[in-house]
């Protein structure tokens, strides 16, 4: 018996399978995004956040909305209750601690269903004290985990010091090959920022 054809053709099968599996599981996640997200017709003007006011949730934790941090002791979000443009809440982050390297911790939510090759626009009612820098942001992310556009406040205006409440937005075109939209409330280094009100509106 040739062990070494016999374990060649077995390298080939078990090739030949993950190769089949991974083109499938591209077909199935085209397929169920579709079955679950289906073909919507965006309205112009339409907020497409969930929660875009704060004010449900539970357990301290806005309901749609999720923290992206590097934990440290003097770094805290909050679902606030006692600071908020409108409404009884809005969400803030507060850090004093220095990082060795630019860090952006910030509340961020996934958008499913994506208006493809439409213009989206994202805006806040943002007020900050003492904020290093503040950006919001949006990312379109492709089937593949690569990012394929992307739109920040930087590019408008910048926001820092200390400001009462203030609209801030940016806005991007979101291409074909976009999966998912995230949206990010970032802070930047040192200082306590609020947001509220906060929309992402199909063009």
């Amino acid at each position: 018996m040739n062990i070494g054809k016999k374990l060649g053709k077995s390298t080939i099968t078990i090739a030949v399978f993950v190769v089949i599996a991974l083109i499938l599981g591209i077909i199935i996640g085209h397929v169920s995004s579709d079955l679950f997200y289906p073909s919507y017709q965006f309205k112009g003007g339409e907020n497409i956040l969930h929660n875009s006011g704060f004010e449900e949730g539970t357990n301290n934790e806005p309901y749609y909305w999720f923290q992206a941090i590097v934990p440290k002791d003097n770094l805290e979000l909050s679902w606030d209750n006692e600071i908020q443009y409108n409404g009884s809440r809005s969400v803030s982050i507060n850090n004093t601690h220095i990082y060795d390297e630019t860090v952006c911790n910030n509340w961020a939510q996934i958008i499913y269903n994506v208006p493809k090759e439409r213009t989206v626009e994202l805006s806040s009612w943002v007020k900050t004290i003492d904020a290093e820098s503040v950006v919001m942001v949006i990312q379109c992310w492709g089937f593949f985990g690569d990012m394929v556009a992307f739109g920040t406040t930087q590019t408008y205006q910048e926001i820092k010091g200390t400001t009462d409440w203030k609209m801030c937005n940016t806005s991007v075109f979101v291409p074909n090959e976009t999966n998912i939209i995230i949206i990010r409330l970032v802070l930047t280094g040192t200082g306590k920022v609020w947001f509220d009100d906060v929309a992402l509106v199909t063009k």
